[in-house]
């Protein structure tokens, strides 16, 4: 992995290409960062520049057999954990490394979700065991095999729980020439005392400018799309990737689409509503979540525009023009309530709720919303059930 193939975050390539030029390396960091922010490439590229045996300036040769290795995800030095699901008696990390390599090589920017359906065990919860600690104890007590430094790349610790107290002597006392790189992002969910010995690298996330010239060159989407596209990921470069790979769709994310919507709800035409509905619940589950992402995307557009914050606004030209008018009918109180609708349905969605009883719901429920006098004149059970 080359510092080139991480999208954006330049000042953080400065600052750790910087501590290699100066010798310098932290020996346990913390890539701290929000999902689809790049803090896994980061550490691929950071760790092959760290061995590269002929560094550039900006980056690693990627020539060199140090690197070649690298990008292939074999380097004897460069060693990884992450969380697994104990089936077909693998209890370890080593045991799942090939399956580990391939989802390195396709989805560089995936998360835990991803890799446990790579992985075909969606339906258990991943963990780093005792097993795996003892082995990241046994792998690192040797000597490097080829290089100058050993590299321990941790994604997602939070994983370790309580099995983590065992890697605290390792972290306080490692051997020489040892780096550990945890990747993570969530702190709340690290055990304090692994926190406490790491040095924290804290990852924003991508910025619009970012994810839309990637989209552009990637995916070769005109600059309007991919503009679109990266507005609506939120600085989540897997969160665009994934909205690209769902919109087989057009309508899905196409504005008006949600005017019309919005058109039927604020006239109470439920004949319209329910020829709509039929129309939703054909598109398959990937595009109707694509399209209600979208619909949160432009109601936390709109309430930038009633707040005066136009400056931060993402929208198109065509884009605002349909926002203000939807602004007309729209308090920031409703379309804060919108939006959590909106994202509790992507949550039934993904379990496989029934799409028409559920989009015929939520469109009865987005009535009353836009009809009510006043968030209190809402029924109580509609917070208990959405929004507990």
């Amino acid at each position: 992995m080359f510092f080139k193939t991480v999208i954006g975050q330049e000042r953080i390539k400065e600052q750790l290409i910087k501590t290699v030029q100066e010798n310098r390396v932290s020996h346990a960091q913390l890539f701290l960062g929000p999902e689809g922010c790049g803090n896994l490439a980061m550490a691929l590229a950071y760790a092959q520049y760290i061995n590269c045996e002929n560094k550039l300036p900006a980056d690693s040769c990627g020539l060199c057999p140090s690197c070649t290795k690298s990008q292939k995800f074999i380097h004897p030095d460069i060693h990884f954990t992450f969380p697994f699901v104990n089936i077909d008696k693998k209890e370890k990390c080593a045991e799942w490394l090939p399956e580990w390599r391939q989802f390195l090589s396709n989805n560089i920017y995936g998360n835990y979700n991803d890799w446990i359906q790579h992985i075909e065990a969606e339906n258990k919860q991943g963990n780093i065991n005792a097993k795996e600690c003892m082995d990241i104890l046994h792998r690192l007590a040797f000597k490097t095999f080829e290089s100058q430094y050993k590299i321990l790349i941790l994604w997602l610790p939070e994983f370790l729980e309580k099995e983590g107290n065992r890697l605290l002597k390792l972290l306080e006392e490692p051997p020489p020439h040892t780096v550990f790189l945890f990747v993570a992002h969530n702190a709340d969910r690290i055990m304090n005392t692994i926190l406490s010995r790491l040095q924290l690298v804290k990852f924003p996330r991508l910025t619009d400018d970012d994810i839309a010239e990637t989209l552009t060159v990637a995916f070769e989407l005109t600059a309007q799309q991919a503009k679109q596209i990266s507005a609506m990921s939120d600085g989540n470069y897997r969160e665009a990737a994934q909205l690209l790979q769902m919109s087989g769709d057009a309508t899905a994310q196409n504005p008006t689409t949600l005017r019309n919507w919005m058109g039927h709800i604020y006239q109470r035409n439920i004949k319209e509503l329910f020829t709509w509905n039929d129309v939703f619940a054909k598109w398959g589950r990937e595009n109707q979540k694509n399209y209600f992402y979208y619909c949160i995307h432009f109601f936390r557009e709109i309430i930038l525009l009633q707040s005066g914050v136009t400056a931060l606004n993402r929208l198109t030209d065509a884009e605002i023009k349909i926002a203000d008018e939807l602004s007309k009918v729209l308090t920031i109180d409703k379309t804060t309530l919108l939006i959590g609708l909106l994202d509790k349905s992507i949550y039934f969605i993904e379990r496989n709720a029934n799409a028409k009883i559920m989009i015929t719901y939520i469109s009865m429920e987005m009535i009353k919303i836009v009809h009510a006098q006043s968030p209190a004149a809402l029924p109580k059970a509609f917070f208990a059930e959405w929004y507990v």
